[in-house]
């Protein structure tokens, strides 16, 4: 069945344009397709190639976290023996020449060790795991040795990367300290791992040309990096991304971020060591992790582009032969809708008041017709509010005209605002007085409206000199009917109304009064 469009001009609906719209739209919805699907299928190639470059990342992270664990976990084994010993013996020479042996055979053992220390409470060697130390070589000025000179910390303590004053290598310290009996400051056993070794463990790793693995202190002091910069060891990065996201993430975490270092994009993967404080990420270049992808997205959009430009060649010879054919019937179809714009716009304004925006009396006296009639039908309640603004001589007297304007503007806005049914009609009757026509509504209902906007005035707080209570304030008169069949026309609505508006005026003005001698007039 082929595609319609319709207007209406008058009462008569007129075909605009079908098999033209229809073409459009359908080579539009082929060409639109064709692009979604094509799109949707690159975005989840991408998805797919960053989801397998962060498996892989993590897992390469996991390696290199347990790797650097494992080796500090070794070296801290080495230490507790010691330091246990040497608290419970003391540091007589021969309790320090037998552990100084032992020393020896656990570093050779361990290749990861640079060496195995121990020196005094002033910092000066006392034994060591290499063939010799000096008695002038000492760590006094070391950040370990004063930490655990301050702190009476029985745990590992994970320094930072320094270079080592025997082997001149890279290191990284991890101490305990040494208590006399007594409890007091006894000295520093320090195991240094060269950073070397962690560097050998990162380089089996294959990372592409971009990629990148980190090592640093959950302080932010980096411990080594590759790409290797030995400037890099030992400097600040806590302002880095990695460090960033560690803190505001926590143990572990997965993004993609941009290298403070190098400036390059990356996918990182990081995790804390789970009983170190260090912290190890990994990273693919973002270039890497879609150059694939890439290449892909040059293949579909060149085989794309044939297939979007037979599509639009097609779809546009259609549009042509049939363009020719309803030229003629869209100018006519313009011309009718410029018509009837400006019809409608004629009557708009034929039935709004042009100061308040409501309504004017035309359109209140045509509602109110229409509405009797059909309440009379139906046989259901029709109600009416009469509205009349206190004292608004004195209002104009007092403040000039134009201020009278903005005032029944105001006044107009909240009577729009507190009613909301489609049905009802709000409009100016006259001067200062406004109506509210409220169709299948009751008296009590009416009055719940009407005192609605009476609060609604006053919550406007309308400087009124003129009137006792300082503000604009309104009265307002209620009626409704349930019309019979000998009726002929609203008016006695009206009447009654405007009866309860006097009253409402004659009570003292700002309130609200209904035409019902049994209900309660509602007083301000």
């Amino acid at each position: 069945m082929p595609l319609r469009h319709w207007e209406t001009a008058g009462n008569a609906p007129i075909r605009v344009r079908p098999a033209k719209a229809g073409a459009i739209y359908f080579v539009a919805l082929v060409m639109l397709s064709f692009l979604i699907a094509q799109g949707w299928a690159l975005v989840q190639m991408r998805d797919v190639e960053i989801d397998n470059a962060r498996i892989a990342t993590f897992n390469m992270t996991r390696a290199l976290a347990q790797q650097a664990d494992d080796t500090l976990r070794a070296a801290d084994v080495a230490l507790v023996g010691v330091v246990d010993r040497l608290n419970a013996e003391g540091m007589a020479p021969s309790l320090l020449a037998q552990i100084e042996r032992l020393l020896k055979q656990t570093a050779a053992k361990l290749p990861a060790l640079d060496g195995v220390n121990v020196y005094d409470a002033q910092g000066r060697g006392l034994i060591t795991s290499r063939q010799q130390i000096t008695s002038s070589f000492d760590i006094a000025d070391r950040e370990y040795f004063q930490y655990h000179a301050r702190n009476n910390d029985t745990q590992a303590h994970v320094g930072t990367p320094n270079t080592s004053r025997v082997s001149g290598a890279l290191i990284l310290p991890i101490s305990r300290r040494i208590n006399h009996a007594d409890g007091t400051f006894a000295g520093v056993a320090v195991a240094t791992i060269e950073i070397a070794y962690f560097r050998e463990f990162q380089a089996r790793f294959k990372l592409e040309n971009q990629g990148a693995i980190m090592l640093m202190t959950d302080t932010g002091i980096m411990v080594t990096r590759r790409p290797f910069d030995a400037s890099l060891v030992g400097a600040d990065v806590t302002r880095g991304p990695v460090f960033k996201m560690y803190r505001s993430t926590g143990p572990e975490g997965t993004a993609v971020m941009t290298a403070k270092v190098d400036g390059i994009e990356r996918l990182y993967s990081y995790r804390h060591l789970d009983h170190y404080p260090l912290v190890v990420a990994s990273a693919l270049s973002m270039n890497d992790v879609l150059a694939a992808w890439r290449k892909n997205i040059e293949r579909t959009l060149a085989t794309g582009a044939v297939l979007l430009f037979v599509l639009m060649v097609f779809g546009l010879r259609l549009i042509a032969l049939i363009g020719e054919r309803e030229r003629a019937q869209q100018a006519l179809t313009e011309a009718q809708h410029a018509l009837e714009s400006v019809n409608r716009e004629l009557e708009r304004l034929s039935l709004q008041d042009g100061l308040t925006g409501l309504s004017n009396r035309r359109h209140f006296d045509m509602a109110l017709e229409e509405e009797f009639k059909r309440a009379m039908r139906a046989h259901t309640p029709l109600a009416l509010l009469m509205i009349d603004v206190d004292f608004f001589k004195r209002f104009n007297d007092t403040y000039g005209h134009p201020a009278g304007d903005d005032c029944l503007k105001q006044l107009g806005t909240a009577l729009r605002l507190a009613h909301s049914r489609p049905g009802d009609l709000a409009a100016r009757y006259g001067g200062e007085e406004l109506v509210v026509l409220l169709p299948n509504t009751d008296t009590g209902g009416a009055a719940e409206l009407a005192e609605r906007f009476r609060q609604a005035v006053l919550e406007q707080a309308i400087p009124h000199a003129g009137n006792p209570a300082g503000f604009v304030t309104v009265s307002i008169g209620v009626a409704s009917c349930r019309p019979g069949r000998n009726q002929a026309s609203g008016n006695a609505l009206i009447e009654a109304a405007d009866k309860a508006l006097y009253r409402a005026k004659d009570g003292g003005r700002n309130r609200v009064c209904a035409d019902l001698p049994k209900l309660r007039s509602m007083v301000g």
